[in-house]
């Protein structure tokens, strides 16, 4: 499993208040994880600051599985 991976099932368990083992890549964020508006809003808080990137919100707002987050996220590396 990729280290970028395991970050984010460790922010988004502590968020969400889940166990990490519930999160998979093509996890939905609302159906799988029970994340509603602000939960979403939250999480790209938190890993704006984890990961020291800025996330757009109209690209935060097509989030749906925990793979689109990281996709974005590896977009994003230089």
């Amino acid at each position: 499993m990729d280290e970028l991976f395991e970050k984010m099932k460790k922010l988004i368990a502590e968020k969400l208040e889940i166990e990490e083992d519930k999160i998979t890549m093509d996890s939905s964020f609302r159906q799988d994880l029970g994340a509603d508006s602000l939960d979403t809003y939250e999480l790209v808080y938190a890993i704006e600051e984890e990961m020291g990137i800025a996330i757009p919100d109209e690209k935060a707002n097509e989030f749906e599985t925990v793979r689109d987050a990281l996709d974005f996220l590896k977009s994003q590396q230089k």
